[in-house]
């Protein structure tokens, strides 16, 4: 009977932890997705609530240099549309996140699709995006 429980026990705590460590993924995806569907699509005030407070300024700056313009291009194409997936499994306090991003805002226009890659930190406050700059399509250039 006590070995039954002892493996009950032992198997309730492994699940446990294969959970925590899924869910920390999941959390840092969710949290990237978030705040990119919002960054993409503009919406740089949601966007805020998703990034750590040194990245604030990135924030501020897309603002002051997006257009009425952009914002048309954006619209016409029906805005971007995103999917976020695991880069690197990451540990309990930092991720890799993987963006795709459909009817991305360029410079030039508004392009069918690109990749980013964002670094995603665990805080107090939960998953928040780490913004070290815009973020900058992995595309390669046809160059």
């Amino acid at each position: 009977m006590i070995m039954k429980q002892l493996l009950l026990f032992m198997a309730t705590v492994l699940m446990v932890g294969c959970d925590t460590a899924m869910s920390n993924g999941q959390k840092a995806c969710d949290a990237a997705g978030a705040w990119a569907d919002a960054y993409f699509n503009c919406d740089y005030k949601d966007a805020k609530g998703y990034v750590t407070d040194d990245s604030q300024k990135w924030l501020q700056f897309a603002a002051s240099n997006t257009t009425e313009q952009d914002l048309k291009r954006l619209q016409e194409a029906g805005g971007a549309r995103v999917t976020a997936s695991d880069s690197d499994g990451g540990n309990d306090t930092l991720q890799l996140v993987t963006l795709s991003v459909s009817n991305v805002l360029t410079a030039t226009g508004v392009a069918d699709e690109a990749t980013f890659h964002v670094t995603v930190v665990k805080r107090d406050a939960g998953w928040q995006v780490r913004m070290e700059g815009l973020p900058q399509s992995g595309m390669r250039s046809r160059d």
